[in-house]
């Protein structure tokens, strides 16, 4: 019998045995080996300073293009203008026009700088002459594009696969990187997967992939879909360590978006930080529910029956010492007891990542094979925000109650009618798809046990048909409801941190008749800038308040940095904020009612945020005023609040829709006044909480140096006394006389802060020798743990002139070294607490005690 299944001719079988002697002919006689090529010779120092500068101008040129408006060429240019910016960034090179000093030019640089320069001279080209599709660098492609937030150029990193044919829909695999702080161009280049788009986007760096990063995530998709044909029903979300916390995050947030979810050892639930770590140490005194109901808003586990109708396969090592397992297993025990499609795959001693690819492989292709269902005929959903309030063809329109969770339960019978169950909720809407809803002008529908026949409906199936409880009639058609007043719905709810994640822009306040104030709110807003460009890559946007205009306000959330006595344009909205209202609520200083007010409100250490609506120009725009009535308690305001949460994804987060504030307030608990308007934007329905007095008692005011430089005329001097000349501190603002978390120290003047922190002095030779102590601390609402117990060093450096002079370690075996430097002839004094031991994300503060200078 012929082993070809086929029929067959002579010269078929010809052809076969040919091929059957040159096989065996390869097998017993080795062919001559392919000659090398040339080894690449890389150009000289002068050429690879051409191409660097070729790359500058590159940079320059694309980024004016990019801005032109939102065609294909210009968002071409956005996409150049980041590559010649990486490939400068790869080999590390420096350009002002001359050759520096800085820059060392090794053979594999100097390819870069060649081959980049090379390839965008002819992209760039292409691009203007209105080519589609451009040449880019080989493997996965770096682009960007730009955020409406900042104004600023956000790269993202694309895998388009080799047989990408635009007639068909393409599955996307969105892969997140882990955390890699603030460095440029995380995620490039994407991996490689056949047959498949993926992304990798920037996230904004350290962000967790919430806030601003779940902003990037979602515009560098929508991105991707201008560009390629991509199935809607197939994007899947994956990632490790940070991106396995993304992958939770929005999974849990935007459901509706993904077909699955693939998160690797990814942070889900701050209970578990607790367990491990010993952060949200219960006191006396604590606001045990606000907290928690803050804390609930970072972690997927409070939210994770959002994922019934999203397949989910979780990966964890029982020995992950980094992000502990019982993250994973908080979320695989509450989608298993819902019922979720949830896969669950735990390493015995595997650690934080590193497992066997084969493993990964299959856990992917399994979250892979599924298809989104757009049209579930149950759905289950709850949000702490409106903004996260639809899920599917369901969708929250206003909640009843602040700090309080909206749930809501919609499912369909067989014969059409619609039953409903909400939590917290005033109004929902949801749509009529046809795959799942029956044909007709009407409906059936039940909401939380009352029946409503809704009738003479919108024909399209993605109009939204609205429901709304009136107080006089229950729950009722939404058309027959009459709502007036301003609302809190999706991008103008608050609280004041999220006006981050829009458009905005700072407003600084130049109009107080103190000179010293306006220099205040100058200096505060430039601190504001330094740190978002630190975390984000750019500056975001500041105008003075004589220059901001009401096109802007139209346009922008505005930050007011300074009250109606410092900014003309808080002065201008003052009416129609309700400052008196919020003010009402602030506990008495002053028992003698015709002195109290003057005392509560006007005290030298007093200001407050708040956050509402521009009623006056933009009813769909935010405004934040920040006031002080002092430069001292201007001081370092934003970052002073917020730091209530040990993970630095949320530094200085305002969590609050206003808070009023002294030299005490640190926590919520010591906060004059903190609250949430009411989701009708009035004080009397919202959530207020006055500080705990004994707890204030407790906390050392917080100091404001006297000196703005180094005086001459003195002989004995504490630094803290003096404003530093800079201030680097990743983590919130300095401690003045006290610790980072507000406690007091053994030395009452003294420095507090949390590593990394680097202070720099310009001391002119003054002095000639520099002593104090270097102590690590640990924060009032933090227990000791193992992992830090045994490990957790900071390093603190005295520098003059760039020249270390002297260094201590201190761990928790000793707490405390004494520092004694001669200084004669420094003119600039830095001093550096950086962590050399344990992880940098678990130390929690740490204090210069009495650093002193004397001649």
């Amino acid at each position: 019998m012929s082993r070809y299944p086929f029929k067959h001719n002579s010269l078929t079988l010809l052809l076969a045995a040919a091929m059957t002697i040159v096989t065996f002919g390869c097998a017993e006689k080795k062919t001559a080996a392919a000659p090398k090529p040339p080894e690449r010779v890389p150009c000289t120092s002068k050429e690879a300073y051409d191409y660097a500068a070729k790359l500058v101008e590159f940079a320059r040129q694309e980024r004016i293009r990019a801005w032109q408006d939102d065609s294909l060429g210009s968002r071409q240019a956005a996409w150049l203008m980041a590559k010649a910016q990486y490939a400068l960034t790869k080999a590390g090179f420096k350009y002002d026009g001359c050759e520096k000093k800085g820059n060392v030019l090794d053979k594999q640089k100097c390819f870069i700088l060649e081959d980049y320069a090379k390839m965008l001279e002819r992209a760039c080209h292409q691009s203007r002459c209105g080519v589609v599709n451009i040449q880019e660098e080989p493997g996965s492609k770096l682009r960007a594009y730009i955020s409406d937030i900042d104004q600023s150029f956000q790269t993202y990193s694309i895998y388009i696969p080799a047989m990408y044919d635009p007639s068909m829909k393409w599955p996307l695999i969105v892969s997140m990187h882990g955390h890699g702080w603030y460095a440029p161009f995380q995620g490039h280049p994407a991996p490689a997967y056949a047959g498949v788009f993926c992304l990798s986007p920037q996230g904004r760096g350290a962000t967790d992939y919430k806030d601003v990063g779940e902003v990037d995530v979602m515009n560098a998709i929508e991105e991707v879909k201008k560009d390629f044909n991509i199935d809607p029903d197939r994007i899947y979300l994956t990632g490790g360590s940070m991106g396995g916390t993304g992958a939770f995050h929005l999974g849990t947030r935007y459901a509706d978006n993904f077909a699955g979810i693939f998160p690797i050892v990814g942070n889900a639930d701050n209970e578990a930080w607790t367990k491990a770590w010993g952060w949200n140490r219960k006191f006396e005194g604590r606001y045990d529910a606000l907290r928690k109901w803050l804390q609930d808003g970072h972690t997927a586990r409070a939210f994770a029956e959002n994922l019934l109708n999203l397949p989910t396969f979780i990966m964890a090592g029982a020995a992950d010492t980094v992000v502990p397992p019982d993250h994973s297993r908080n979320m695989v025990a509450i989608l298993r007891k819902y019922g979720a499609n949830v896969q669950y795959r735990e390493f015995p001693g595997g650690g934080h990542g590193g497992f066997p690819k084969d493993a990964v492989a299959d856990a992917l292709a399994w979250t892979c094979s599924w298809p989104r269902n757009p049209f579930p005929r149950n759905v289950f959903w709850k949000a702490d925000q409106i903004k996260y309030g639809k899920a599917y063809w369901v969708r929250m329109e206003q909640f009843e109650r602040p700090l309080k969770t909206g749930g809501i339960s919609a499912q369909i019978g067989r014969d059409g009618k619609l039953v409903v169950r909400t939590s917290n909720l005033l109004a929902f809407s949801f749509q009529r798809p046809p795959e799942i809803f029956p044909k007709g002008s009407s409906i059936n529908i039940n909401v939380n046990g009352k029946e409503l026949t809704l009738d003479k409906l919108p024909e399209e199936p993605d109009a939204w048909i609205g429901v709304r409880n009136d107080p006089n009639h229950g729950w009722s058609d939404e058309r027959l409801v009459s709502v007036e007043g301003l609302i809190k719905k999706a991008g103008v709810e608050g609280p004041i941190n999220d006006v981050l994640n829009a458009p905005f822009m700072l407003v600084v306040g130049t109009s107080s008749p103190d000179p010293e104030m306006n220099v205040a709110w100058m200096q505060e807003a430039k601190t504001f800038l330094s740190e978002w460009k630190r975390r984000n890559g750019a500056p975001c946007l500041m105008v003075t308040d004589d220059k901001c205009s009401i096109e802007d306000m139209q346009r922008r959330n505005i930050i007011l940095f300074g009250g109606s006595r410092d900014n003309c344009i808080s002065d201008i909205l003052s009416k129609s904020l309700p400052t008196s209202d919020v003010m009402s609520n602030l506990p008495l200083r002053n028992e003698d009612p015709e002195t109290v007010g003057v005392d509560a409100l006007n005290a030298p250490d007093l200001g407050y945020m708040m956050l509402y609506p521009n009623v006056e120009y933009a009813p769909d725009r935010l405004v934040v005023v920040v006031s002080a009535n002092s430069p001292e308690s201007a001081y370092q305001l934003w970052g002073r609040f917020g730091n209530w949460f040990n993970w630095g994804v949320f530094d200085c987060k305002k969590y609050f829709d206003y808070a009023v504030f002294d030299s005490r307030s640190v926590s919520p608990e010591t906060m004059l006044l903190l609250g949430w308007f009411g989701t009708d934007w009035k004080v009397e329905s919202g959530s207020f909480f006055i500080g705990d007095e004994n707890l204030r008692a407790n906390v050392a005011p917080q100091g404001f140096p006297p000196f703005k430089s180094v005086p001459e005329d003195i002989s004995t001097l504490s630094l803290a006394e003096v404003m530093p000349s800079k201030i680097d501190q990743m983590r919130g603002a300095l401690g003045y006389s006290r610790g980072f978390f507000g406690e007091k120290l053994e030395a009452p003047v003294s420095l507090g802060m949390r590593a990394p922190c680097t202070l720099e002095y310009e001391i002119n030779g003054l002095f000639t020798n520099f002593t104090a102590k270097a102590q690590l601390l640990n924060s009032p609402e933090t227990n000791m743990c193992m992992i830090r117990e045994k490990g957790e060093k900071i390093r603190f450096a005295v520098y003059g002139d760039g020249v270390k002079l002297a260094e201590k370690t201190v761990d928790w075996k000793k707490t405390d070294e004494e520092l004694k430097v001669n200084v004669a002839n420094v003119k600039v004094l830095k001093l550096e607490a950086v962590p050399s031991g344990g992880p940098s994300w678990l130390h929690s503060g740490c204090a210069w005690l009495e650093p002193t200078l004397t001649k």
